[in-house]
């Protein structure tokens, strides 16, 4: 209602009097200490409609801030906060292990003052990395005594044991995480040990906490709960910590998308690296984990802070294909749908329950196979034959296997045969032993 009542009654100009301001958009040009002349576009201002006079208002002056920002690569407020946050500091403490004065990080969380390029990648290199961080607070501020779990080591009782059942224990085992186990006291010990949790209740229902602060791409045909899923989701957050990124921006990520294109070309294990570099390059860590019983996922992300963000990968279904497809469904979502750590997606029942989870499988095909041109093939071949698949394919730099598929789920029919592209080596599946390569690596993160 406020905004409409502005329109009706627009302000008269305070220059010249005669005249009514206007909202209008405008080029803003600054001078910046480092950067020189730089000229800020599509400046939200309101303009007098009888003598010119411009007047940036308060969005325009936020406007402008927050593009300075953006040019600078200035630490925001919220990052500064963020920080603070995340490992439970003053003001004060902040300043003693930091070096950096009490007054200067108030001012920042303020936005008074920007931070320097430098002090600004410092802390963000801080926010990313939990080891820099505590290698720092050793140095200059003594290090925190950790406590040894679990306070004592018992048999699990009901509640324990129920939480047990519902946790992949071999897998874990697999994983080196835990040690092998029958006894149900061995087990809780090792399980509160690694999670570093005092009993196994109290982590179950921690557990299901995680499972519903994470954007997922669950299948929700299969049996699921919530403890196992959030057992999956925690260890890939754990590897993705301990994994060195840029700080992250949906820019970044957006401009390392036609890279990753090219790479759909070949066997994932040949070029896993090379994609995981050029995430990282974007602030995204990226990483694979087994899937658990009833864990369902095959796939998630979230930002673990505003410079950081991750995607944890299953390699359920072990085809070439589905690999790239899961890794740009979840790429979708942080372009998409994810601006603040605390961007989550609620449970659902089925995937068509929330449109978030169309729109990345959506996204996901139309980037992998320009929509465009896969409307052009497959009107002049609605029954491609292999040969025009392949050309096709070479052209717009992506694997058969996936134009076979994205094809396939267009038209919501089989209309290019898998079994016949297996037979012609056209349609790979990622086998065992390389599937667990990658999750060997994550591993060694643990």
């Amino acid at each position: 209602m406020k905004n409409k009542s502005k329109a009706k009654d627009p302000i008269p100009c305070f220059d010249c009097e005669d005249g009514f301001l206007l909202p209008t958009l405008r080029d803003y040009p600054t001078k910046l200490k480092d950067y020189g002349e730089v000229v800020i576009s599509n400046v939200p201002m309101e303009c007098c409609d009888q003598c010119g006079t411009l007047v940036t208002g308060s969005e325009g002056d936020a406007f402008i801030r927050a593009a300075i920002d953006r040019i600078t690569n200035s630490i925001t407020p919220e990052e500064v906060h963020h920080f603070l946050q995340k490992y439970q500091l003053t003001q004060k403490t902040a300043s003693e292990i930091t070096g950096y004065g009490e007054k200067n990080i108030s001012r920042w969380l303020t936005g008074k003052v920007r931070p320097s390029d430098s002090v600004s990648n410092f802390l963000r290199l801080l926010i990313a990395d939990e080891d820099a961080f505590s290698k720092l607070k050793s140095k200059n501020f003594g290090e925190r005594v950790t406590q040894n779990f679990p306070d004592e080591e018992k048999q699990p009782d009901k509640d324990e044991k129920e939480i047990i059942s519902l946790i992949d224990y071999p897998k874990l085992v697999k994983l080196k995480a835990v040690a092998e186990a029958r006894s149900p006291q061995v087990k809780r010990t090792e399980l509160c040990r690694f999670f570093q949790t005092s009993d196994l209740a109290s982590f179950g229902s921690e557990m299901s906490r995680v499972c519903d602060s994470i954007a997922a791409f669950k299948d929700t045909e299969q049996k699921s709960n919530p403890v196992s899923g959030g057992v999956w989701i925690t260890l890939g957050t754990m590897a993705a910590n301990k994994i060195k990124v840029v700080p992250y921006h949906q820019d970044k990520l957006e401009k390392a998308v036609d890279d990753l294109r090219e790479y759909t070309q070949h066997e994932p294990e040949d070029v896993i690296e090379q994609v995981q570099s050029i995430l990282a390059q974007a602030g995204v860590a990226l990483v694979f984990l087994p899937l658990m019983k009833q864990s369902a996922l095959r796939g998630c992300t979230r930002l673990l802070n505003p410079t950081k963000a991750m995607i944890i990968h299953s390699l359920k279904y072990r085809t070439l294909s589905q690999f790239w497809l899961i890794l740009f469904h979840e790429i979708a979502h942080l372009i998409l749908h994810i601006n603040t750590p605390e961007d989550v997606f609620p449970e659902y029942a089925e995937a068509s329950d929330d449109p978030r989870e169309l729109e990345a499988d959506e996204w996901a095909r139309d980037t992998l196979v320009y929509s465009d041109k896969l409307l052009e093939f497959s009107s002049r071949h609605p029954k491609p034959k292999i040969w025009e698949l392949q050309r096709f394919s070479e052209d717009i730099k992506v694997h058969p296997s996936i134009v076979a598929e994205v094809f396939n789920q267009k038209k919501g029919e089989e209309v290019i045969s898998y079994s016949y592209l297996r037979m012609k080596n056209l349609f790979p599946n990622i086998l065992n032993d390389q599937a667990e390569t990658l999750w060997r690596k994550t591993a060694q993160h643990f």
